[in-house]
C-alpha cells in the first residue's frame, strides 16, 4: 500500500507538480502523422492537464502549441492554418511551429509589437508515422528513446489509441499484472493438454493460477518473469514483460516468428488516460503477414490480436469522432454501460463476459473510480511488479525535486532496446539467463515464442 500523501504524488501530473515535473522530461507520444494534414484543421490535445494543439504547417511541420492566443484567449483551434502558421480567427495573430507571432495584422506597421509575443510551443519530433513532444526543461532536448518500431519502416508496424477514463497509473499497473491473465482474459473451455503434446499459453495459465514472479531491475524500469508449471514437471514456462520508464510497457507475446507490441500510457489529465499502442514486425511488413494468413500461420501474429501485437479497440467499438482531444479515440464500452458485460458469455464461456479484450482490462480499472486510493490496498506477492513500478517513478521524482538529476534514461536511448516474449524452459533453469537474447532488440531478428 501507499501512503496518501505518496499516491497523490504518484497520481497528480498538472504543471508544476512532483510527478508532472518528472514526465515531462521524457519524450511523450501523442499523434499519428496521418491525423494531421499540411494546412489541415488542427489537433486538439490535452496533455498532463495542459490544453495543446498540433498542426501541419505548408512545409510539412508539426507544431505543437498553447491552444489559447496570448492575446485575448481565443482558440487557436478555430485559426487558419495557411502559408506556413496558424493564424486567429479573432485578430489574426499569426503563430509560426516553434511559437513566434510572424505576423500582427491589427497593429500599426510601424510596431515590433510582434516580435516581443510568444505563444507556448514544444519541441516536436515525428519518425516511423508517430509523433512525439518533449514538454521538459533540457535544451537541446534529449533524444528519444530508441525503441526497436522506431527503427522500422511504417509498413511493418500498425498504430491505435484509446482514451481511458482513470488515472494513468492505474490504467499502466494492469498491463505489468500478470497475475490477472488466469482470470480476467480466460476461457472456461480451455482444453486439455494432449499427452506429449506442448500445451499452449491458456492451457499453462488454466494449469497454473499462481505464476511465480521476479522482478529484476534494468538501467530505466525493470523486467517481470512470471513463471508458470506445466503438465510436464520438468518443464516450466515464463511469460517476460518489459516496464520502462516513464509510462512504456511491451507484454509477452507468443507464437513462431510473433508480431510484437509496445504502448505508452501517456496522462490526459490525473483522471484520464490515452493509451497509444504499436503493434509491428521487425522483418516483415504488415500487409504481408496478413495476406499470407500471419506470420508462421499462427494467432500471434495477427497485428491487434491476443496473443501478438496490441488488442486495439474496434472500430465498431468507438465512438463517432468528434473535435475534443482524442475524439477519434474514445470507446463505446464504458462503465456507464458496464461495458456491455454479457452474464450467459460469462456463465458459460469466458470469465469475464466482455468481449472486447480491452474491456477486459478496463471494467475492473475504471470500477476503481478515478484514482484508487492505494492506502486501502492489500497487495500480494504478485503484485511485485506494481510496487516496483511505483517505487521506481517516485524515487525519480522526489530525487529530481532534491537535486535535479535526470531520470533514468532520459539520456541513454540505448537502455530501451528491449523485448517482450514467452519462453518455455527447464524447470529447474533460470528464465532470466533461458532468455538473455530473446530479450534484446537485434535488428534482423525475431526470436522464435512458440506455444
Amino acid at each position: 500500500m501507499l501512503s496518501k500523501e505518496d499516491n497523490d504524488l504518484l497520481t497528480r501530473v498538472g504543471p508544476g507538480t512532483l510527478m508532472g515535473t518528472m514526465l515531462r522530461q521524457y519524450w511523450i507520444p501523442v499523434l499519428f502523422s496521418s491525423e494531421v494534414m499540411a494546412d489541415g484543421t488542427p489537433e486538439r490535445l490535452r496533455i498532463m492537464g495542459e490544453d495543446l494543439l498540433a498542426f501541419r504547417a505548408s512545409d510539412g511541420r508539426v507544431g505543437i502549441l498553447a491552444e489559447n492566443c496570448p492575446h485575448r484567449g481565443a482558440s487557436l483551434y478555430f485559426g487558419r492554418n495557411e502559408e506556413s502558421g496558424l493564424r486567429c480567427i479573432y485578430h489574426g495573430w499569426k503563430f509560426d511551429t516553434e511559437g513566434h507571432c510572424v505576423d500582427m495584422p491589427n497593429e500599426p506597421p510601424e510596431s515590433n509589437f510582434a516580435d516581443k509575443v510568444r505563444i507556448k510551443a514544444y519541441p516536436c519530433i515525428e519518425k516511423a508515422g508517430t509523433i512525439w513532444t518533449y514538454m521538459g526543461m533540457e535544451r537541446p532536448a534529449p533524444p528519444l528513446p530508441a525503441l526497436e518500431w522506431l527503427d522500422l519502416p511504417e509498413s511493418h508496424s500498425r498504430g491505435s489509441k484509446r482514451v481511458q477514463y482513470s488515472n494513468w497509473v492505474q490504467a499502466m499497473e494492469g498491463d505489468i499484472d500478470q497475475s490477472h491473465l488466469s482470470f480476467t482474459h480466460s476461457s472456461l473451455r480451455v482444453p486439455e493438454v494432449s499427452p506429449g503434446e506442448r500445451p499452449t499459453v491458456q492451457q499453462v495459465a488454466a494449469f497454473d493460477k499462481h505464476p511465480r514472479f521476479e522482478v529484476v531491475d534494468q538501467p530505466c524500469g525493470y523486467t517481470v518473469g512470471a513463471t508458470r508449471s506445466t503438465p510436464d514437471p520438468d518443464v516450466s514456462y515464463t511469460r517476460i514483460t518489459q516496464w520502462l520508464m516513464p509510462f512504456h510497457t511491451m507484454t509477452g507475446v507468443t507464437g513462431f516468428n510473433p508480431v510484437r507490441g509496445w504502448r505508452a500510457w501517456v496522462p490526459i489529465d490525473d483522471f484520464n488516460t490515452v493509451v497509444i499502442g504499436i503493434s509491428f514486425h521487425p522483418l516483415t511488413p504488415l500487409a504481408e503477414l496478413n495476406r499470407d494468413g500471419g506470420a508462421g500461420g499462427g494467432q500471434g501474429a495477427r497485428p491487434g490480436g491476443t496473443r501478438g501485437g496490441v488488442a486495439n479497440i474496434s472500430d465498431d467499438m468507438k465512438e463517432p469522432k468528434t473535435s475534443k482531444p482524442f475524439g477519434a479515440w474514445r470507446p463505446l464500452p464504458t462503465i456507464e454501460n458496464d461495458f456491455f458485460q454479457d452474464r450467459a458469455l460469462q456463465k458459460n464461456e469466458t470469465f469475464t463476459g466482455i468481449r472486447e479484450f480491452w474491456a477486459q482490462d478496463a471494467a475492473p480499472q475504471l470500477s476503481m473510480g478515478f484514482i484508487f486510493q492505494r492506502q486501502y490496498e492489500h497487495l500480494g506477492t504478485t503484485d511485485r511488479a506494481i510496487i516496483q513500478a511505483r517505487r521506481h517513478l517516485l524515487n525519480a521524482a522526489k530525487t529530481l525535486s532534491s537535486d535535479g538529476a535526470s531520470p533514468p534514461g532520459v539520456w541513454n536511448p540505448e537502455w530501451y532496446q528491449v523485448r517482450s516474449g514467452g519462453k518455455f524452459h527447464g524447470a529447474d533453469e533460470w528464465w532470466f539467463a533461458a532468455t538473455e537474447q530473446d530479450r534484446k532488440a537485434i535488428a534482423g531478428t525475431n526470436p522464435d515464442c512458440s506455444v
